[in-house]
């Protein structure tokens, strides 16, 4: 029957998880037609995004981060012990209905609210059980205080046998700046930033769908949208007061989280000549044919600018007084990689400023981090997990 892939992500604030492994179940699925690989997300927008062939998915109910490390429904009207209990009983059903090969968790190693602790026994043993982690997961003291709290080093021993990180230790070490344990950091393998494989086609069609006649376009995201109205406002004043270059074309994508009173208001004053979009489900491919980005500095997007060698001026959120952006933008700009600016430095001159040096810097190929983590993800994968024998009859 070929071996069976399981990975579970979860959405409570932007489309960040889900989107990561949709990258990897494209990037491995596109050679492993013997696998069975089986999602478990709660991302709301699942069905607006590319799934790739191939791959299944369940749909959990959904929530919403409301506070450090509190959640609530985003529909149901549930109270959050409900939610989890919901929840939780779905994973494990699904864990002993398709009894997979491999596991992979994305970011926290109990699940949101503690819900994979009684899937992890029943998986543990039979599985590979692996933990996937971005390049940065927040600042150092905040990780070790959620750590000893949850008692994350605890579970990550019992129960899983690597930790993927998808990063590049010249850009951020977590093994030296989390002070792993010896045991753990010898689980770790660094597998490089997820930058996407660009079709040279679509690419071309949305460098044809934003500029007809060649001019320079800037390219405007918030992600999945919450936090972006900030950004979005001064980018509209800049353009308002003429302070951007004359010709620059501007497509901005405000994300399907943002609030609908933010959306219509953002729409009420967008400035002439910008075009304004809710959601883009090829969004990689738009981000590689800009001139330049203007973002916040999430994982994905990050991954997209480089991979494509765009020049990005990075504005990271900070909410729930997570650092997790802020370190990211740091650190790239420290390289040369980006420009960054701090959200409470945005105004309209400071954010031209940062557009006119990386429109100046123009278009580079990245050589200060390894961008190859979707192809070495695959490989590892076979490693773990062999082309079956039926595949190869």
């Amino acid at each position: 029957m070929g071996p069976r892939w399981l990975l579970y992500s979860y959405d409570a604030l932007g489309l960040g998880h889900v989107r990561r492994m949709l990258s990897l179940a494209r990037a491995v699925l596109a050679e492993r037609p013997d696998l069975s690989a089986l999602l478990v997300t709660c991302s709301p927008q699942v069905d607006a995004l590319p799934v790739p062939p191939g791959l299944d998915y369940i749909k959990l109910p959904s929530a919403r981060k409301v506070g450090d490390g509190a959640y609530e429904p985003r529909t149901l009207r549930l109270d959050p012990v409900s939610l989890k209990t919901l929840r939780s009983g779905l994973l494990v059903d699904t864990a002993r209905g398709f009894e997979p090969d491999l596991f992979l968790v994305d970011k926290s190693p109990a699940g949101l609210m503690d819900e994979l602790l009684e899937t992890l026994p029943h998986v543990h043993g039979r599985a590979r059980l692996v933990l996937g982690w971005r390049d940065i997961l927040d600042a150092p003291g905040r990780v070790s205080a959620e750590w000893r709290e949850r008692d994350t080093l605890q579970v990550i021993e019992r129960y899983y046998d690597e930790v993927w990180v998808y990063g590049d230790p010249a850009v951020f070490d977590l093994r030296e700046a989390y002070g792993l344990p010896d045991w753990l950091a010898e689980r770790v393998r660094y597998l490089g930033y997820l930058s996407p494989r660009v079709d040279p086609v679509l690419l071309g069609q949305a460098r044809a769908a934003m500029a007809r006649n060649g001019e320079p376009v800037a390219v405007v995201t918030a992600g999945g949208g919450e936090d972006g109205e900030t950004l979005i406002g001064r980018y509209f004043e800049a353009v308002r007061r003429k302070l951007l270059p004359r010709d620059l074309r501007s497509v901005v994508v405000t994300g399907p989280f943002m609030a609908e009173a933010a959306q219509r208001q953002l729409r009420a004053e967008a400035p002439p000549g910008v075009r304004l979009k809710t959601f883009l489900p090829g969004l990689e491919h738009t981000l590689a044919a800009a001139d330049v980005v203007i973002s916040l500095a999430g994982y994905n997007t990050v991954c997209e600018v480089l991979g494509a060698g765009t020049p990005a001026v990075l504005v990271p959120r900070l909410r729930h007084h997570r650092e997790e952006q802020r370190m990211r933008a740091e650190r790239l700009s420290a390289l040369g990689l980006v420009e960054h600016l701090d959200m409470d430095a945005l105004t309209p001159r400071a954010l031209t400023d940062a557009v006119s040096r990386a429109l100046g810097r123009g278009r580079r190929r990245c050589t200060e981090a390894r961008l190859d983590g979707l192809d070495r993800v695959a490989a590892h994968l076979r490693d773990l997990l062999p082309v079956s024998a039926e595949a190869n009859a």
